[in-house]
């Protein structure tokens, strides 16, 4: 019998983790990040995470992983199905403290992914999903820019042969996402009275920022939302996180394939799922 798709395992785990966190809450009285616990019961899965958590969970993984800024359900599922030893990064300290409550037997360090504390060829695989496209500028005009120094240092801690497996936004046209306060902290500078929030890339800047090195590419998915699900889900919070178990009877059908970002409508973006592999070594299926 073949495994049940990613999302539903996903949920499935969403749910155990906010049901153990919840009794802990109510039977211990440990009520610190009570918050987080209670999102994993309402809203087990956002609309995109769906199609990209998923697609990535039924990828295969064994040996050392590493996960760089993921949503942390990712790495705590495939840690508790026994589908490598997982290391998860995440430069923010609130979002540590939150999913060592949550999971403790998570892995989990603050780093920033433009300077990771790893040794060069430490980790058989890596994920990094919904991550790059949030990694600001250093505003240094004579440096790389910051998206491109998180894809080498990912390369430099592979290990010859290892897979990374990616996901990002995408548009027809590259573009600035800039949000009013910053979502991020520090992590958000300042572009003009605005933050940065993120960046949608068209099909060339995704080949000159983030392919730059040699990588080999073993698969590129472009997909888009058939219903604008995401969009009407957030523009009604609070309220539609009531909803949010709901989700699931509609968001694992609301993806469909595009040819390229360029297919995209004007104002609409899509995702894309990479599978890139460091050449060198021998590959071996597991990352």
């Amino acid at each position: 019998m073949s495994p049940s798709p990613g999302w539903r395992r996903l949920v499935a785990h969403s749910y155990r983790l906010g049901s153990r966190w919840l009794a802990r809450a109510v039977l211990r009285r440990e009520r610190t990040h009570l918050r987080q616990g209670l999102y994993r019961l309402l809203v087990p899965l956002e609309p995109w995470r769906y199609y990209e958590l998923g697609r990535v969970a039924e990828e295969p993984f064994s040996g050392r992983m590493l996960d760089v800024g993921s949503p942390k359900l990712l790495a705590s599922l495939l840690r508790r199905e026994g589908r490598g030893q997982w290391v998860a990064i995440d430069l923010l300290e609130d979002e540590i403290a939150a999913w060592r409550a949550i999971d403790p037997a998570l892995d989990l360090r603050p780093a920033d992914a433009r300077s990771l504390p790893f040794a060069d060829g430490e980790f058989d695989g890596c994920v990094c999903v919904s991550v790059i496209e949030h990694v600001p500028d250093d505003g240094d005009a004579g440096g790389a820019p910051g998206d491109a120094r998180a894809m080498a240092e990912i390369w430099r801690v592979l290990r010859p042969g290892a897979v990374l497996h990616l996901t990002t936004n995408v548009a027809p046209r590259t573009r600035q996402v800039l949000t009013g306060k910053p979502v991020y902290g520090l992590a958000s500078p300042a572009v003009g009275e605005r933050a940065f929030f993120e960046r949608q890339y068209d099909e060339e800047d995704l080949e000159r920022r983030l392919l730059g090195l040699p990588w080999e590419e073993l698969g590129r998915e472009y997909v888009r939302e058939r219903a604008p699900v995401h969009r009407r889900f957030f523009a009604a919070r609070p309220w539609s996180f009531l909803a949010g178990g709901l989700l699931a009877a509609l968001c694992p059908r609301n993806f469909e394939p595009v040819a390229t970002p360029a297919a995209l409508r004007p104002g609409e973006h899509g995702v894309v799922y990479l599978r890139l592999r460091r050449p060198g070594g021998e590959a071996d299926g597991r990352g």
